[in-house]
């Protein structure tokens, strides 16, 4: 019988891959790994063009919401439509014309027989130029004015709690708004008469009323404009992100500028005037062409509508996207101008809204 012996192979026997199966194993890795590489850059900027698309749409849509809902407000003194029965310690300010300084926000505030007011600007105009008397948006610890128009509005607040808008007792043992807010602006109203006062004066004669469904409530004025954001950029070196602002009547009597809406790159506003009467549009003008002391232009008093447009970009430029694009904004045509070989992305907005308390 023959028995088969089992002999060990020599290690120099062993067979690896050849050069030839490595380099082919490696290409194909490659061909994969870029393949990957390819579908994640993509991915990855698919994402940021939609991340940037939805910030700019929702501060667009915030923005809009905003400024529409104050000039649906303005005109609107408690129910009371009459301004000519309001008086009070401080009463209103029947100035011609219009002014916002930092030195007498009160006289700015007190112009009830303009609830909606605005500044057409254009090129290297600015609010605090001579004749547009507006150096609040300056002076009132507020970013520098950046383009577009001004449009201000005013009104007595309308959200109320009980009989007041303001919460009393404010502290324990203050429950009068001479003792909570002596350095805010109130109006004081019933259907048919209404009273203006500092918060210190609410007690005073002057200012009380004996009527039926008494309302106290602030007073609201408030300029919006474009201002240059004071949020830091995610890419400082392309430059400052505009941002929408408004100035307001702040609760220590003066005037303070809050930041409403990021990345707001331009606001521009054409007013509907009803020059018949009959509560229809008969033309629409820039706030330059409406003037209530010339008797050749349209009065502040019969604007009923506002059309607003307001263009949103993002926050930072985008490599390999370019944007020349000219958007239109009423009559002007408004061509940014991008970091070059860079672009942002925009959205133009656009509304137009009726305004609800006119006389």
């Amino acid at each position: 019988m023959r028995t088969l012996k089992h002999k060990n192979q020599s290690p120099y026997h062993c067979r690896g891959f050849s050069m030839v199966e490595l380099m082919v194993a490696l290409v194909i890795t490659l061909i994969l790994l870029a393949g990957i590489g390819q579908i994640f850059l993509s991915s990855k900027k698919s994402f940021v063009i939609q991340n940037n698309l939805s910030r700019i749409q929702e501060n667009g849509r915030y923005a809009m919401n905003v400024v529409a809902s104050d000039l649906r407000r303005a005109g609107y003194w408690g129910g009371n439509a009459d301004i000519d029965t309001i008086t009070g310690t401080q009463s209103i300010n029947p100035a011609a014309t219009e002014s916002c300084s930092i030195a007498d926000p009160s006289s700015w505030a007190r112009m009830l027989n303009r609830s909606i007011y605005g500044l057409d600007l254009s090129g290297s105009e600015k609010p605090s130029d001579s004749g547009n008397d507006y150096s609040c948006l300056k002076d009132a610890g507020a970013t520098a004015y950046v383009r577009g128009d001004v449009m201000m509005v005013r009104y007595a607040h309308a959200s109320a709690v009980g009989s007041i808008t303001k919460p009393l007792p404010c502290e324990t043992g203050k429950n009068t708004i001479k003792d909570c807010y002596p350095d805010e602006y109130f109006l004081r109203s019933s259907l048919f008469r209404g009273r203006l006062f500092k918060g210190s004066e609410s007690e005073d004669p002057d200012n009380l009323l004996v009527a039926p469904a008494i309302r106290t409530a602030e007073l609201v004025a408030r300029a919006y404009y474009i201002g240059t954001s004071s949020n830091t950029s995610a890419c400082p070196a392309d430059g400052d992100v505009p941002s929408l602002f408004r100035v307001e009547l702040s609760s220590s009597g003066g005037l303070t500028a809050e930041e409403i809406a990021y990345g707001v790159d331009n606001l521009q506003i054409k007013y509907g005037v009803d020059s018949s009467g009959d509560g229809v549009v008969n033309r629409y003008y820039d706030g330059g062409d409406i003037d209530s002391t010339d008797s050749l232009k349209p009065d502040w008093e019969d604007v009923v509508t506002t059309r607003l447009w307001l263009l949103v970009r993002a926050e930072c430029p985008e490599t390999g996207y370019t944007n020349d694009n000219a958007y239109a904004m009423g009559n002007e045509s408004y061509t940014p101008a991008d970091t070059a070989g860079r672009g942002y992305r925009r959205k133009l907005y656009t509304s137009t809204i009726r305004l609800r308390n006119k006389r």
